[in-house]
């Protein structure tokens, strides 16, 4: 735990980020990641097997996996991955969504800072 202390301080994150990124990445209410990733390889009966393990994710550097759950469609544009930032190119959107994005700068870092603590 002192080592990943150390490197949040490194960083400029605090564990309060972590925790809130960790609950954001669980929660299928706001962020769904869950609904298509498992947090590991392992896999867990309760989460999704259609995209890569978010442990995977790790291997990037926090700029690339903010660029990536930011708007994946500039690195694959048949991707199935929303957006969830961007409110550009959108169809079907709910009126209550329209020119919205899914997630606020705050909740994508928290996101990108926990996705980091999955590094082994």
């Amino acid at each position: 735990m002192r080592a990943l202390a150390a490197l949040l301080l490194i960083a400029g994150a605090h564990a309060s980020d972590v925790e809130r990124g960790r609950a954001l990445v669980a929660d299928r209410t706001t962020s769904l990641c869950l609904l298509c990733h498992s947090l590991t390889a392992a896999g867990d009966a309760n989460q999704g097997n259609l995209a890569p393990p978010l442990d995977a994710a790790a291997r990037l550097k926090p700029a690339e996996l903010r660029e990536r759950i930011a708007d994946m469609r500039r690195f694959n544009p048949a991707t199935v991955m929303p957006p969830f930032r961007a409110t550009d190119g959108l169809r079907d959107v709910a009126p209550a969504w329209q020119g919205r994005a899914a997630l606020t700068e705050r909740q994508l870092e928290d996101i990108v800072v926990y996705l980091g603590t999955l590094a082994k």
